[in-house]
């Protein structure tokens, strides 16, 4: 008997976050007990090239992440502040920092560490090639530039090429021109099926919540990193996705139980405690979260035609597709023409900026944002919160304040 779409929707999350416990600090351990070469992160890295080599990585700030919405997390983001880590600092980032301070990070076979997004995963990746218990681990860091021309793409290409070299004089493991080709062509199925899910929920209404990008968009990323047998499912769970999202395009069907009346971009990333909000949100106010970081897809093909063409059109998919390289990395020009570019093309109604604490070049970009706002005519709203610890500003006073500015602006 066939599923009924929420029967679908039901075992494609039940699937994700079945798949998302890699991302986790129990993932981490079981990552380095596969019997293949295991590698810390410090952030982001290619999974195509750990795959095509049939590595695992494990990265501190995607683990960091995950640990500030699991059972403790207060506590441990207080321990890593104790430890002498910046109040101020992104709590992700400092519970990474926690986990490797206190000591329960099992010891990889090499470290890679990276400059982007941000200076706080900078630091982190200083400390993790400070930590004295990991003083003889091999270790390499990725040099990503700021620009966005073809030299930087070749720049940051070489380097990719460099961390490759590394790696295999580490482990013995070698990028092969027709493995990677063929990794590479699933990545660039899977980066059109994430455009096709993108496209398809401009619909109006929208017909799929818009988290369901993200969650795609992490298991081809950030779960094909931990297993290289997790990658090639990751398409199928997309494709599957994508085919029940055009069936309710059709259908001219909307997120079940939701009768929208106002899209938003919220443009930071998915708050840990979103659970808590997003869907009230659409509940109460009609109110729909269109697009954030994560669920912005600007994933650019792989070029297969050569081992050169592979490393610097992959060097270009980390520099201007990855969220938040994207957008920290950059000049304050793509960031607001993102805003623009997505508000029209999703129709959305307003802009609401949440400037996380820990994100501070976001915090930069206030005035830009709000100034690019008024011009276009986009409703703007300034928050300020904490997304990885809703202490600081509960998900109660965040859907009030929401409201308020829906109202006050007569969106609902």
């Amino acid at each position: 008997m066939a599923m009924n779409d929420q029967e679908i929707l039901d075992q494609l999350n039940a699937e994700a976050n079945e798949a998302f416990k890699a991302l986790t600090i129990a993932g981490v351990n079981e990552n380095a007990r596969k019997g293949r070469p295991f590698i810390i992160a410090s952030d982001d890295v290619l999974p195509e090239i750990s795959v095509a080599m049939d590595l695992s990585i494990s990265i501190m700030t995607v683990a960091g992440a995950m640990g500030t919405g699991g059972p403790g997390a207060a506590e441990r983001i207080d321990k890593a502040t104790e430890m002498g880590i910046e109040n101020r600092l992104c709590a992700s980032v400092k519970m990474a920092a926690y986990y490797l301070q206190a000591g329960i990070l099992p010891v990889p076979d090499m470290i890679i560490t990276t400059n982007s997004p941000c200076d706080a995963v900078e630091m982190l990746g200083q400390m993790m090639e400070n930590y004295q218990p990991w003083a003889k681990v091999p270790k390499f860091r990725l040099d990503a530039p700021h620009g966005r021309e073809a030299a930087d793409f070749a720049y940051f290409g070489s380097q990719l090429k460099e961390m490759a070299l590394a790696i295999e004089k580490v482990t013995g493991k070698k990028l092969a021109l027709k493995r990677f080709t063929e990794v590479a062509e699933e990545s660039n199925k899977q980066a059109k099926l994430i455009m096709d899910f993108q496209e398809l929920k401009r619909a109006v209404p929208c017909p799929v919540d818009q988290d369901m990008a993200r969650k795609g968009w992490e298991m081809a990323r950030w779960v094909a990193g931990t297993d290289p047998a997790v990658f090639a499912k990751a398409t199928g769970w997309l494709e599957r996705l994508v085919e029940m999202t055009e069936r309710r395009v059709r259908q001219k069907q909307g997120i079940d139980g939701v009768a929208e009346k106002v899209r938003f971009l919220w443009y930071d990333v998915s708050p840990s405690w979103g659970a808590k909000l997003f869907p009230r949100l659409q509940k109460e106010l009609g109110a729909v979260c269109m697009m954030n970081y994560y669920s912005f897809a600007n994933w650019l093909p792989i070029d297969t035609s050569s081992m050169d063409a592979l490393l610097q059109s992959a060097a270009k998919k980390y520099l201007m597709g990855t969220p938040m390289t994207r957008q920290a990395m950059h000049s304050a020009d793509v960031y607001c023409e993102d805003i623009v570019r997505i508000c029209k093309d999703f129709k959305c109604a307003a802009m609401i900026m949440p400037c996380h604490i820990g994100h501070r070049d976001t915090n930069a970009y206030h005035k830009l944002a709000k100034d690019t706002c008024r011009a276009n005519g986009i409703p703007f709203f300034f928050i300020g919160c904490d997304v990885w610890d809703e202490r600081y500003m509960s998900p109660d006073v965040v859907f009030d304040r929401m409201k308020t500015f829906f109202q006050a602006t007569g969106l609902v």
